[in-house]
C-alpha cells in the first residue's frame, strides 16, 4: 500500500507541461463523484475486483491488471465488487497545459488490460511515488519526466491495441470477422446497420455480436464508435479551423451525439480539445 500523497507543485515557475497532482495505492472504498475529479487520473487495479461507472454509461469491471485513464471533471463512481475481498487500486492524478492532448493519445476513457511484458505499471507507480516523496530539489521535474514516460508507454499500448486488437479467443482469425472489421474501418463515415454487416458475412445479429465481443473485447458498435472518434482527433489536428459540425459529418455522426461521446471518451468537449491543442501547438512552434 502507498499512502495518498499530494505533490508539492507550488515552487517551480513555470510548471512542467504535465505534472503529478496526487499519487497512491490503497484498499479502495466506494467513491461517488457527481462533479468528477479536478484533474486527469490513471486508475490501476493491482489486486481484487472493482466496478467503475462513468455517469450515463455502462458499468466497467476493473480486474487485476486493468487500467483506466479518466478525464478531469467527468462524473463517475466506483466501488469494490465484493465486501469480502479487498480491491487494491493504484492512482496517479496529473494536470498541466499538455495533459489533455497527451491523455487523449494515451487512450482516455478506455478500460484495458496492460501487457506486463511491455509495461509494469505497478513498478512504475511505486517508483513515481518514491520520487514524489523524496526531498530532491528537482523532484517535481524528475517526477514529471517519469510521468511523461508512463503516459507515452500507455499511448504505445493503445497504438498496439489498435493495430492488433486483443483476442479473447481464436475467433479473431475468423474470416467473416476480418471482413466485417475491414468494412467498418473503410466505411466508418457511412450510415452502417450492423445487422446488415452480420447478414453479409452469414451470421445472425446475436451470433455476430457474441463472436465479435469474444474476439475483440468490445461490441461491434463500440468498435465503430472508437474508429470514428479517433478519426475525429486526426481531423482536428490536421485541419485547423475545421468546425465541430463538419467533423461530425465526416465521421458519420450526428453533431450532438458526437459531442456527447467525444466528451465521455476524452474527458473534454471537441471545442475545448481544439482550443487546448492549438494553444499547445503554438507554444511548441514558438520554441
Amino acid at each position: 500500500m502507498l499512502p495518498l500523497t499530494l505533490a508539492n507543485n507550488s515552487i517551480p515557475t513555470p510548471l512542467p507541461p504535465v505534472y503529478v497532482y496526487c499519487i497512491g495505492c490503497h484498499e479502495q472504498k466506494p467513491i461517488y463523484r457527481p462533479k468528477g475529479f479536478p484533474v486527469y487520473q490513471i486508475l490501476f487495479t493491482r489486486k481484487g475486483y472493482g466496478s467503475f461507472r462513468i455517469f450515463g454509461d455502462e458499468v466497467l469491471s476493473m480486474t487485476p491488471g486493468t487500467v483506466l485513464l479518466l478525464g478531469e471533471g467527468v462524473p463517475h463512481e466506483y466501488y469494490p465488487s465484493s465486501k469480502d475481498n479487498g480491491w487494491e487500486l493504484g492512482f496517479i492524478g496529473f494536470q498541466g497545459e499538455a495533459a489533455s492532448s497527451i491523455a487523449a493519445l494515451a487512450g482516455l476513457g478506455k478500460l484495458r488490460t496492460i501487457n506486463e511484458e511491455r509495461m509494469n505499471l505497478w513498478e512504475d507507480l511505486v517508483r513515481l511515488w518514491h520520487i514524489i516523496n523524496s526531498d530532491e530539489p528537482d523532484g517535481l521535474w524528475k517526477a514529471s519526466s517519469y510521468l511523461y514516460n508512463i503516459l507515452i508507454t500507455l499511448q504505445k499500448e493503445c497504438s498496439y491495441e489498435e493495430r492488433q486488437p486483443a483476442a479473447h479467443s481464436q475467433d479473431r482469425s475468423n474470416k467473416g470477422l476480418q471482413i466485417a472489421t475491414r468494412f467498418l474501418q473503410e466505411h466508418y463515415n457511412e450510415n452502417i446497420r450492423l445487422s446488415n454487416v452480420a447478414r453479409a458475412i452469414g451470421y445472425s445479429s446475436q451470433h455476430f455480436y457474441r463472436l465479435f465481443v469474444n474476439a475483440y473485447g468490445m461490441t461491434p458498435g463500440r468498435y465503430l464508435q472508437m474508429i470514428r472518434l479517433r478519426r475525429s482527433l486526426q481531423l482536428f489536428q490536421h485541419y485547423p479551423g475545421i468546425s465541430v459540425d463538419e467533423v461530425a459529418v465526416q465521421v458519420g455522426m450526428e453533431t450532438s451525439y458526437f459531442i456527447k461521446m467525444f466528451k465521455k471518451i476524452y474527458g473534454t468537449t471537441p471545442k475545448q480539445y481544439v482550443k487546448k491543442y492549438m494553444a499547445e501547438s503554438t507554444e511548441v512552434t514558438e520554441l
